[in-house]
C-alpha cells in the first residue's frame, strides 16, 4: 500500500504534531508499507528556514524508508493571525502545484489543522485518485473563536463551510479524543466516518527513567514540556510559581511558540529566580529533562472546546512516571483523576497550581505512588499499538476503493 501524508509540520521542526507524525510514518514503513511524506521546508517556530535547507519549488529526501517532500512555503514566525494565514495558504498551493513529484499513492492522509491543509488535500487526493483521510487533532475553526483569534464573522463563516466541506469529502475521518470524534459524528457530513484514534507515547524512550519522589526539604521540581501559546495560557505557571515561591517549587518551561517573548519579559520583570526558560528543546532531550524532575504540568485555557483535549504532552509525563499536575477540565482531567496519577486543578487559577506544588512537595510517597500509577496506565496508549490501529484503518479503507 502506498500511502502519502499531507502535512505542514514535520521533522526536525519541534513539536508534538511533527514528533507524532515521523513516528506514524516510521511505524508504518516498518510494517511494509511504501511511505511519503509531502511537507513544507522547516521553519516552525521561528519562521526562519535554517541551513542546509533552502526555500525553493521542491526537494526530495528520504529518512530511512520514508520519503520527503518538500515544496515551498512563506515562512512566518509563529504568531499574528494574518501572517499565519498567509503561511499556510502558501503551503497548501505549494504542496497543489507539487503533487505530481509525489508519486502515485493508494491514500491521502491530510492533518488538520491548519485547515488549509485539509482543503489542499481534498484536492491532492483527486488529483491522486485516492481516498482521503483527514485527520482531525484539533477542531478548527471552534478552537480559533473560542480563543479570539477569528473575531471575523464573515471569515469565520467561511472557515466553517470549508471545514464541512473538508469532512464531506473525506471517507476517513480520525480524531484524538471522545469530544472530538462526538462533536463530527453529529455532523451530517462527517457522521459515519468518524473513528477514534487515542493519542500515543513511546513508552521505550521513557524505559530508562528511574523512579523520583520529592526530595524532603528540596523545592518540588516541575517541568512543563510543550507549545507556548495561547491554548495552553502556560502564564498561569508563573503566576502560581510566584505565589509558591522559591521554597516551594522549581518550575522548568521547555518549549516555544507564540508567547515565548512574553514569558521571557514577565520572567524578567517578575524576577522569578524559580522558573527557568529553556527554549525550544529536542524530542531527544525529553526524557532526560522528566528525569530531573519530581512531576509535569499540563495546563490549558478554561475553554469549552479543550475540554475533549488530550494533550500528548500528559502521555510523556505519565510514561515518565512522574505525577501529573492537570490545570484544565474534561478528558485530560478525567484520564489523570481516574488514574490516580496526579492532581487536577482548575483551568487558569494560579492559587490552585500553587497549592498543588505545596501538596505534591509534602507528600513524596504519594507523588511516588502517583507516579508508578501513571507509568502503568500509560501502557494502554503504546506507540505500536496506534501504528497498527492505523495500518489496519488505512487497508480498510483502500480495500473499497
Amino acid at each position: 500500500m502506498r500511502v502519502l501524508f499531507l502535512t505542514h509540520y514535520y521533522p526536525p521542526e519541534l513539536g508534538a504534531a511533527p514528533a507524532r507524525l515521523a513516528a506514524l510514518a516510521h511505524g508504518l514503513a516498518d510494517r511494509g508499507l511504501e511511505v511519503t511524506v509531502h511537507t513544507g521546508f522547516p521553519h516552525y517556530p521561528s519562521g526562519t528556514i535554517e541551513a542546509p535547507h533552502r526555500n525553493r519549488p521542491l526537494r526530495i529526501e528520504h529518512d530511512g524508508p520514508v520519503r520527503i517532500v518538500r515544496s515551498i512555503v512563506y515562512p512566518v514566525p509563529n504568531r499574528g493571525f494574518a501572517r499565519r494565514l498567509a503561511n499556510h495558504t502558501a503551503f497548501a498551493a505549494g504542496a497543489l502545484a507539487s503533487a505530481p513529484a509525489s508519486g502515485p499513492a493508494d491514500v491521502v492522509v491530510a492533518e488538520t489543522p491548519p485547515l488549509f491543509t485539509a482543503a489542499a488535500g481534498v484536492a491532492y487526493a483527486r488529483l491522486k485518485r485516492a481516498p482521503l483521510a483527514l485527520n482531525v487533532s484539533d477542531l478548527w475553526p471552534e478552537s480559533a473563536i473560542e480563543l479570539g483569534a477569528l473575531r471575523d464573522g464573515r471569515a469565520a463563516g467561511g472557515a466553517h463551510r470549508l471545514a464541512r466541506l473538508c469532512y464531506r469529502r473525506a471517507r476517513l475521518i480520525t480524531a484524538p479524543t471522545r469530544g472530538i470524534v462526538d462533536t463530527l459524528s453529529a455532523r451530517a457530513e462527517a457522521r459515519g466516518k468518524v473513528v477514534q484514534v487515542p493519542p500515543a507515547v513511546d513508552l521505550d524512550r521513557f524505559a530508562s527513567i528511574a523512579e523520583r519522589s520529592p526530595r524532603a526539604g528540596a523545592p518540588l521540581r516541575v517541568l512543563y514540556a510543550g507549545t507556548l501559546g495561547i491554548a495552553q495560557g502556560v502564564g498561569v505557571l508563573l503566576d502560581a510559581a510566584a505565589l509558591a515561591g522559591p521554597e516551594v517549587v522549581e518550575l522548568l518551561i521547555a518549549g516555544e511558540g507564540p508567547d515565548a517573548d512574553f514569558l521571557r519579559a514577565q520572567v524578567q520583570a517578575r524576577r522569578l529566580t524559580n522558573v527557568e526558560l529553556l527554549g525550544p528543546v529536542s524530542p531527544a532531550r525529553i526524557p532526560g529533562l522528566y528525569e530531573s524532575v519530581d512531576a509535569g504540568v499540563v495546563p490549558l485555557r478554561d475553554r469549552p472546546v479543550f475540554a475533549g483535549a488530550l494533550p500528548s504532552k500528559l502521555f510523556e509525563v505519565l510514561a515518565a512516571g512522574r505525577p501529573a499536575i492537570v490545570a484544565a477540565r474534561g478528558e485530560a482531567a478525567e484520564l489523570v483523576s481516574n488514574a490516580g496519577a496526579g492532581l487536577v486543578v482548575a483551568p487558569e487559577d494560579p492559587h490552585a497550581l500553587a497549592e498543588a506544588f505545596r501538596r505534591l512537595r509534602a507528600a513524596p510517597e504519594e507523588a511516588l505512588r502517583m507516579g508508578q500509577r501513571g507509568r502503568l496506565h500509560a501502557r494502554a496508549f503504546d506507540r505500536a499499538s496506534a501504528v497498527e490501529r492505523w495500518r489496519e484503518l488505512l487497508s480498510d479503507l483502500t480495500s473499497y476503493t
